[in-house]
Protein backbone atom coordinates (compact mmCIF):
# COMPACT_ATOMS: atom_id res chain seq x y z
CA UNK A 1 0.00 0.00 0.00
CA UNK A 2 1.22 3.10 -0.91
CA UNK A 3 2.55 6.06 2.00
CA UNK A 4 0.17 9.02 2.12
CA UNK A 5 1.46 12.70 2.36
CA UNK A 6 -0.65 14.87 4.74
CA UNK A 7 0.55 18.31 3.90
CA UNK A 8 -1.20 21.67 6.40
CA UNK A 9 -2.92 23.56 3.78
CA UNK A 10 -3.73 24.25 0.36
CA UNK A 11 -1.62 26.99 -0.08
CA UNK A 12 1.16 24.11 1.32
CA UNK A 13 0.25 22.10 -1.42
CA UNK A 14 -0.40 24.37 -4.22
CA UNK A 15 3.41 25.73 -3.20
CA UNK A 16 4.54 21.89 -3.97
CA UNK A 17 2.58 21.57 -6.82
CA UNK A 18 4.58 25.02 -8.26
CA UNK A 19 7.70 23.59 -7.21
CA UNK A 20 7.32 19.97 -9.19
CA UNK A 21 5.52 21.95 -12.47
CA UNK A 22 8.50 23.85 -12.78
CA UNK A 23 10.79 20.83 -12.19
CA UNK A 24 8.73 19.21 -14.63
CA UNK A 25 9.72 21.91 -17.23
CA UNK A 26 13.28 20.73 -17.48
CA UNK A 27 13.30 17.34 -16.48
CA UNK A 28 11.35 14.04 -17.56
CA UNK A 29 11.80 11.65 -14.30
CA UNK A 30 11.06 11.34 -10.58
CA UNK A 31 10.85 12.98 -7.51
CA UNK A 32 12.22 11.30 -3.94
CA UNK A 33 10.17 11.90 -0.92
CA UNK A 34 11.74 11.30 2.50
CA UNK A 35 9.55 12.00 5.20
CA UNK A 36 10.69 12.38 8.98
CA UNK A 37 10.58 13.91 11.78
CA UNK A 38 7.54 16.13 11.15
CA UNK A 39 8.89 17.20 7.47
CA UNK A 40 8.82 16.21 4.08
CA UNK A 41 12.21 16.40 1.74
CA UNK A 42 11.17 16.49 -2.00
CA UNK A 43 14.21 16.48 -3.62
CA UNK A 44 14.28 16.60 -8.10
CA UNK A 45 17.22 15.42 -10.24
CA UNK A 46 17.60 18.65 -12.37
CA UNK A 47 21.08 17.45 -13.11
CA UNK A 48 22.84 13.98 -12.48
CA UNK A 49 25.72 12.35 -14.48
CA UNK A 50 25.59 9.24 -16.10
CA UNK A 51 28.27 6.78 -15.92
CA UNK A 52 31.25 7.04 -14.33
CA UNK A 53 33.11 8.60 -16.78
CA UNK A 54 30.18 11.61 -17.24
CA UNK A 55 31.93 14.63 -15.05
CA UNK A 56 28.24 16.30 -14.91
CA UNK A 57 27.95 17.46 -11.86
CA UNK A 58 25.14 16.39 -9.46
CA UNK A 59 22.45 19.06 -8.63
CA UNK A 60 19.45 18.56 -6.80
CA UNK A 61 16.53 20.96 -6.23
CA UNK A 62 14.58 20.50 -3.19
CA UNK A 63 11.15 21.73 -1.01
CA UNK A 64 10.43 21.19 2.27
CA UNK A 65 7.11 20.64 3.95
CA UNK A 66 5.75 20.51 7.29
CA UNK A 67 3.92 17.31 7.99
CA UNK A 68 2.66 15.19 10.84
CA UNK A 69 5.33 13.33 12.85
CA UNK A 70 4.40 10.46 12.87
CA UNK A 71 4.59 9.98 8.84
CA UNK A 72 7.76 8.00 7.92
CA UNK A 73 9.25 6.81 4.57
CA UNK A 74 11.33 7.27 1.87
CA UNK A 75 9.70 6.79 -2.13
CA UNK A 76 10.78 7.21 -5.25
CA UNK A 77 7.93 8.44 -7.95
CA UNK A 78 7.34 10.07 -10.70
CA UNK A 79 6.89 13.55 -10.99
CA UNK A 80 4.22 13.80 -13.34
CA UNK A 81 1.86 11.26 -11.39
CA UNK A 82 2.80 13.07 -8.23
CA UNK A 83 1.93 15.90 -9.55
CA UNK A 84 -1.47 14.73 -10.60
CA UNK A 85 -1.88 13.02 -7.08
CA UNK A 86 -1.81 16.58 -5.68
CA UNK A 87 -4.33 17.83 -7.93
CA UNK A 88 -6.75 14.75 -7.68
CA UNK A 89 -6.25 15.42 -3.27
CA UNK A 90 -7.14 19.48 -3.78
CA UNK A 91 -10.37 18.59 -5.87
CA UNK A 92 -11.16 16.06 -3.32
CA UNK A 93 -11.11 18.80 -0.60
CA UNK A 94 -13.50 20.88 -2.07
CA UNK A 95 -16.04 18.39 -2.79
CA UNK A 96 -15.41 16.75 0.90
CA UNK A 97 -15.46 20.14 2.86
CA UNK A 98 -17.36 19.02 5.43
CA UNK A 99 -14.43 16.51 6.13
CA UNK A 100 -12.87 17.37 9.80
CA UNK A 101 -9.47 17.55 7.97
CA UNK A 102 -10.64 19.68 4.93
CA UNK A 103 -12.32 21.85 7.83
CA UNK A 104 -8.60 22.54 9.37
CA UNK A 105 -6.83 22.79 6.01
CA UNK A 106 -5.36 19.00 6.00
CA UNK A 107 -4.42 18.09 2.18
CA UNK A 108 -3.70 14.40 2.36
CA UNK A 109 -2.10 13.09 -0.74
CA UNK A 110 -1.74 9.43 -1.66
CA UNK A 111 1.62 8.56 -3.28
CA UNK A 112 1.74 7.25 -6.58
CA UNK A 113 3.41 3.44 -7.58
CA UNK A 114 7.16 3.57 -6.58
CA UNK A 115 9.57 3.99 -9.07
CA UNK A 116 12.47 2.15 -9.32
CA UNK A 117 15.48 3.74 -9.06
CA UNK A 118 19.71 3.11 -9.06
CA UNK A 119 20.71 6.83 -8.62
CA UNK A 120 18.66 7.89 -5.46
CA UNK A 121 20.10 6.02 -2.92
CA UNK A 122 23.45 7.11 -3.82
CA UNK A 123 23.01 10.35 -3.62
CA UNK A 124 21.71 11.92 -0.34
CA UNK A 125 23.03 14.82 1.04
CA UNK A 126 23.50 15.38 4.90
CA UNK A 127 20.94 16.69 6.77
CA UNK A 128 23.52 17.95 9.44
CA UNK A 129 27.13 19.84 9.81
CA UNK A 130 26.32 22.51 7.05
CA UNK A 131 28.70 25.13 7.56
CA UNK A 132 27.57 29.09 6.82
CA UNK A 133 29.79 30.47 3.80
CA UNK A 134 29.68 33.61 1.61
CA UNK A 135 26.13 34.43 -0.02
CA UNK A 136 25.98 34.31 -3.73
CA UNK A 137 24.02 37.13 -5.63
CA UNK A 138 20.96 36.10 -7.40
CA UNK A 139 21.93 38.15 -10.40
CA UNK A 140 25.08 36.23 -10.61
CA UNK A 141 23.33 32.81 -10.65
CA UNK A 142 20.86 33.62 -13.38
CA UNK A 143 23.40 34.98 -15.48
CA UNK A 144 24.87 32.05 -15.25
CA UNK A 145 22.11 30.11 -15.94
CA UNK A 146 21.40 32.64 -19.16
CA UNK A 147 24.74 32.25 -20.13
CA UNK A 148 24.60 28.24 -20.22
CA UNK A 149 21.42 27.96 -22.04
CA UNK A 150 22.88 30.61 -25.21
CA UNK A 151 26.16 28.24 -25.07
CA UNK A 152 24.10 24.78 -25.32
CA UNK A 153 21.96 26.34 -28.15
CA UNK A 154 25.17 27.16 -30.45
CA UNK A 155 27.05 24.18 -29.80
CA UNK A 156 24.27 21.75 -30.75
CA UNK A 157 22.51 21.01 -34.43
CA UNK A 158 19.33 20.47 -34.90
CA UNK A 159 19.72 16.55 -34.51
CA UNK A 160 22.33 14.95 -32.61
CA UNK A 161 23.12 12.26 -30.92
CA UNK A 162 22.16 11.83 -26.73
CA UNK A 163 26.22 11.23 -26.05
CA UNK A 164 27.02 14.25 -27.57
CA UNK A 165 23.93 15.78 -25.94
CA UNK A 166 25.28 15.01 -22.50
CA UNK A 167 28.88 15.76 -23.51
CA UNK A 168 28.23 19.30 -24.55
CA UNK A 169 25.81 19.99 -21.42
CA UNK A 170 28.34 18.38 -18.89
CA UNK A 171 31.08 20.82 -20.36
CA UNK A 172 28.65 23.75 -20.26
CA UNK A 173 26.85 23.23 -16.57
CA UNK A 174 30.34 22.18 -14.92
CA UNK A 175 31.56 25.19 -15.68
CA UNK A 176 32.86 27.57 -12.38
CA UNK A 177 30.80 30.65 -11.29
CA UNK A 178 33.54 34.09 -11.36
CA UNK A 179 35.20 33.70 -7.65
CA UNK A 180 32.70 30.90 -6.83
CA UNK A 181 34.89 28.26 -8.42
CA UNK A 182 33.19 25.71 -6.27
CA UNK A 183 29.94 26.51 -7.36
CA UNK A 184 29.20 25.31 -11.39
CA UNK A 185 26.92 27.22 -13.49
CA UNK A 186 24.24 24.08 -13.29
CA UNK A 187 23.98 25.31 -10.10
CA UNK A 188 22.67 28.94 -11.61
CA UNK A 189 20.55 26.67 -14.08
CA UNK A 190 18.63 25.11 -11.46
CA UNK A 191 17.90 28.00 -9.67
CA UNK A 192 16.17 29.77 -11.99
CA UNK A 193 14.78 26.59 -13.38
CA UNK A 194 13.07 26.33 -9.94
CA UNK A 195 12.18 30.27 -9.71
CA UNK A 196 14.40 30.94 -6.42
CA UNK A 197 16.18 33.33 -7.88
CA UNK A 198 13.66 36.54 -6.87
CA UNK A 199 15.70 37.80 -4.12
CA UNK A 200 18.63 39.73 -4.00
CA UNK A 201 20.76 36.71 -3.02
CA UNK A 202 21.19 32.85 -1.65
CA UNK A 203 22.72 31.90 1.70
CA UNK A 204 25.59 29.13 0.78
CA UNK A 205 26.49 26.20 3.11
CA UNK A 206 28.76 23.67 2.65
CA UNK A 207 29.48 20.36 4.29
CA UNK A 208 31.65 17.52 3.26
CA UNK A 209 31.28 17.39 -0.92
CA UNK A 210 28.12 18.98 -0.92
CA UNK A 211 27.26 22.75 -1.63
CA UNK A 212 23.95 23.75 -0.58
CA UNK A 213 22.21 27.43 -1.97
CA UNK A 214 19.58 28.49 0.17
CA UNK A 215 15.90 30.55 -1.28
CA UNK A 216 12.91 31.94 0.67
CA UNK A 217 11.40 29.06 -1.68
CA UNK A 218 13.68 26.25 -1.42
CA UNK A 219 17.29 25.10 -2.11
CA UNK A 220 19.54 24.48 -4.89
CA UNK A 221 22.16 21.34 -3.95
CA UNK A 222 25.66 20.74 -5.69
CA UNK A 223 27.59 17.60 -4.84
CA UNK A 224 30.84 18.20 -6.24
CA UNK A 225 33.81 15.57 -6.93
CA UNK A 226 36.12 17.28 -4.08
CA UNK A 227 35.72 19.26 -1.15
CA UNK A 228 34.60 22.84 -2.23
CA UNK A 229 37.31 25.95 -1.98
CA UNK A 230 37.19 29.44 -2.65
CA UNK A 231 33.69 30.62 -0.86
CA UNK A 232 34.58 32.29 2.28
CA UNK A 233 35.98 30.79 5.98
CA UNK A 234 33.05 28.96 7.30
CA UNK A 235 31.00 31.24 9.87
CA UNK A 236 29.60 28.63 12.10
CA UNK A 237 27.69 25.38 11.61
CA UNK A 238 23.95 25.16 11.07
Amino acid sequence: MSPTLTLASPAVAGDLLSFLGRARRVIDGNTRIVASDGFAQCYVGILMPRGLLDQTPTVLGLRVAEIPTDQQFDQVVPIESFMHRIEQALEQQDVDSSDKKAQQGEVEVTLPTAAPSIQWPAITPPREGWKRRMGIPASQLGDAARRGIEAISEAIPDSVGESVLQKVRSEVWGQPMPHKKSIPWAAGFAADALGLLDQRSLAVHTSGHWIRLSALHGYVLVKGHSEPEGLGEPEAND
